[in-house]
């Protein structure tokens, strides 16, 4: 009998893949340049960074009978994809644009494509969480979105 692993390690890729893709540099920006990357980046970071990160995943039976194989489990989880984005200076509404420009281009390229490149049944844009403050050393503000991408598929 075959056992199905999760699809989360696939969607994650897929999601990079097309924000690699998709995504461009500030046009308003020539200094500010974009990294895409899983989690959280190196030390050396640009001014735009899309983070794909978190997976919070529930599994449930969907069945109650058979032996447990492929289709037995209903697979649900969330993909937190974290947009930060810092511009030197105290405009936080320049920042704040501009992260949820990236964060809506993130949510166009859910939409365009609901299973993930095949690989969940359904996806949607469950929401995001946006927030700016000042830079931890005080150089300029940071704007930080936080969208939250629902997964449903069976393994």
């Amino acid at each position: 009998m075959t056992i199905p692993s999760s699809t989360a390690p696939a969607v994650r890729q897929w999601l990079y893949d097309q924000c690699t893709a998709g995504l461009a540099p500030d046009p308003d920006n020539v200094r500010a340049s974009l990294l895409v990357c899983f989690d959280q980046p190196g030390p050396d970071n640009p001014d735009d960074i899309v983070a794909i990160g978190k997976v919070r995943r529930q599994l449930t039976a969907a069945a109650m009978i058979g032996g447990g194989g492929s289709g037995w489990l209903d697979e649900n989880y969330t993909v937190e994809i974290v947009v930060d984005v810092f511009r030197g200076s105290d405009g936080g509404q320049v920042a704040y644009e501009r992260a949820m420009t990236l964060a809506n281009a993130v949510i166009a390229i859910v939409r365009s494509d609901l299973t993930l490149g095949g690989n969940v049944i359904r996806s949607q844009p469950k929401g995001d969480d946006a927030e700016v403050e000042w830079d931890s050393e005080h150089g300029g503000k940071r704007a930080c979105v936080t969208v939250e991408i629902e997964c449903v598929t069976r393994i």
